[in-house]
């Protein structure tokens, strides 16, 4: 009866040791604070005034170079619109417009007009507000061809971790339509740039730099200091790519373009 007694004991003592122990592989996993990439880029314009610039396509990282006076596609959209208006837009998005009088749509024409321009006037504040600017310079002699989402570089951030290598701390989320894609030309001896907010917070300090999908090959920015937490190089599960069937994690833009070679041989 007392070994009974000691055999109870020692099973209420392991279970309730394994009950307390932490589940490591579920924390780490929902721990994940990668966060979404999201680069929308401005407008074409001279290359700016940067010392040692090499005379080649390069992507530049300058943390003394904020966005003072950043303009962005959705601005610009914003800003032509509250001059000139697509009133075919118009007619469709106002109800029973073919309705009102003449005075009426002249008004409804204004108004919308107005409120182009309250929101590029937003834009542009939202845009300046000592943001880091990241330049992008073609600063060659032959056109640089950029694949473009919806308006948007297709661009990563990634940072250097303990081991010294590299690895993306934002993901991709890649369209499921056709049509958001296109490619920029970045003529000579021009530049654009986007923005971002420079990670400044938590509790590893390392060196961080750009990955952005070219047309046949990954550029790479210069290397600049940052601050970002551990968990940022782990993708939050429930963030994964879920729209068709299975959920997966996004693309790092890790091995993106070979991928796309293999494709393109066996088509061949």
């Amino acid at each position: 009866m007392k070994k009974n007694s000691y055999i109870l004991i020692l099973i209420i003592l392991l279970t309730g040791c394994d009950s307390k122990k932490p589940d490591n592989r579920n924390y780490v996993l929902y721990k994940g604070q990668m966060r979404r990439a999201y680069h929308e880029f401005g407008c074409d314009e001279k290359v700016p005034q940067i010392k040692n610039l090499k005379h080649t396509f390069v992507i530049i990282v300058d943390t003394s170079l904020k966005a003072r006076n950043f303009v962005s596609y959705d601005e610009t959209y914003e800003r032509d619109q509250s001059i000139e208006l697509d009133t075919f837009s118009l007619s469709s998005m106002t109800e029973n417009w073919e309705k009102l009088s003449i005075k009426q749509k002249i008004k409804r024409l204004h108004d919308v007009k107005k409120q182009s321009a309250i929101r590029a006037d937003s834009i542009h504040r939202i845009n300046n507000q000592g943001q880091q600017q990241v330049w992008i310079i073609n600063n060659s002699n032959d056109t640089v061809i950029i694949p473009m989402q919806d308006w948007l570089y297709i661009c990563v951030l990634q940072a250097k971790a303990k081991n010294g290598k590299w690895y993306p701390v934002e993901y991709w989320r890649f369209s499921h339509c056709g049509n958001s894609y296109y490619d920029k030309n970045l003529f000579p001896k021009t530049a654009n740039s986007f923005i971002m907010t420079l990670p400044k917070n938590g509790n590893f300090k390392t060196r961080l730099r750009y990955k952005l999908l070219g047309k046949k090959k990954y550029y790479f920015s210069n290397e600049f200091d940052g601050k970002i937490n551990e968990y940022s190089f782990i993708e939050n599960p429930k963030d994964y790519d879920s729209i068709r069937g299975e959920a997966k994690p996004h693309f790092k833009l890790e091995k993106f373009i070979n991928r796309e070679k293999k494709h393109n041989t066996k088509l061949k």
